[in-house]
């Protein structure tokens, strides 16, 4: 892969998109929702006959993805869609304080599709631009209800937190075999990265045909780590686009965004998750640039971040964070 083919899965992605948004040239704010729809908008109570934006609801969810799961969506490439996202325990955790334990039975961490993308075939890299996030009016973490308003949680009466929404599952089928979507892998699934936010496209390399896209988990707030196990959990709308880049990337997760790209992985070992996380930079630092793979690697030594997006998961996430400029962009 050369620059400018690296270049053009950038060119129309959600970090070109992050000043504004070609669907209703909505702005990247991400503020709550109110409870007519997308802050009220005209243009988000359903579709709009103007721009024909189609909604997928969250009614039509699931919990386990495999090969040869039926879709409940299809879309196509470079649409863009408004989905509607749970937060991880629906029906188990109410804005008036109750908390109940999950059952068996219970549905936990859904993920709204599955969504069958026309065009996509295994092998191919799938770009998932984030263009907008709109979250609830309420979230929870730690066994605490918290008020979200005006871009802010309420922590306390004297302190105020200001959101950052992220989605805490995105993901696609495996070729073969099952994964539940409370776990990550190196087909996505429960991330926990804080970075898959507005502004972002997170790159997947489909393992099957349409890919199968779940999403799901928004929180409104979350550091790395995600050191309580939750983030501030809430229901969310994504305003996303659906791409499919010149080449692939890499055989597991990437975060292209105007700033830095990112690497990420997804292990038992946390220390396994790190060093994957970084030989994958590696790579894809040496191809871009065309960079021998020990001075590839030494740059990334140099100039690259390692971070964890979570380590309360029996499977750790780490990601390696490179600048864009880095790749002679």
């Amino acid at each position: 892969m050369d620059r400018s083919t690296f270049f053009k899965c950038f060119a129309f992605g959600a970090a070109a998109a992050a000043t504004g948004c070609q669907a209703g040239n909505l702005s990247a704010n991400n503020g709550p929702l109110n409870a007519s729809g997308w802050l009220g908008s005209n243009l988000f109570l359903g579709e709009s006959p103007t721009t024909g934006v189609r909604r997928l609801g969250s009614e039509k969810h699931f919990t386990l993805w495999h090969a040869g799961i039926k879709p409940n969506y299809r879309v196509k490439l470079t649409e863009v869609v408004i989905m509607e996202l749970q937060h991880g325990l629906p029906g188990l955790v109410t804005r008036d304080g109750t908390f109940r334990k999950a059952r068996k039975e219970d549905k936990v961490n859904p993920q709204t599709g599955p969504i069958y993308v026309e065009g996509i075939e295994p092998g191919d890299a799938l770009a998932i631009d984030l263009l907008e996030i709109r979250v609830g009016d309420w979230g929870y973490a730690g066994g605490r209800i918290f008020e979200l308003a005006d871009g802010y949680a309420i922590f306390d009466d004297k302190l105020r937190l200001p959101l950052s929404p992220m989605i805490g599952g995105v993901g696609i089928a495996p070729a073969e075999g099952e994964m539940d979507t409370k776990r990550p892998a190196d087909t996505g699934g429960n991330l926990d990265c804080k970075e898959v936010r507005a502004g972002s496209t997170l790159v997947l390399t489909a393992r099957v045909p349409g890919a199968l896209v779940g999403m799901g988990d928004t929180h409104a707030l979350q550091g790395d780590g995600e050191i309580a196990g939750q983030g501030i959990e809430t229901d969310a709308e994504v305003l996303v686009r659906f791409r499919k880049l010149p080449e692939k990337l890499s055989d597991r997760p990437v975060i292209m965004r105007r700033e830095f790209i990112a690497t990420l992985s997804a292990q038992e070992d946390l220390t396994e998750a790190a060093w994957q996380a970084t030989d994958d930079m590696a790579n894809l630092v040496a191809a871009v640039t065309r960079r021998k793979p020990k001075d590839a690697r030494m740059l990334v030594n140099l100039l690259g971040d390692l971070k964890i997006n979570q380590i309360v998961d029996p499977t750790k996430g780490a990601r390696m964070e490179m600048p864009t400029w880095a790749f002679g962009m």
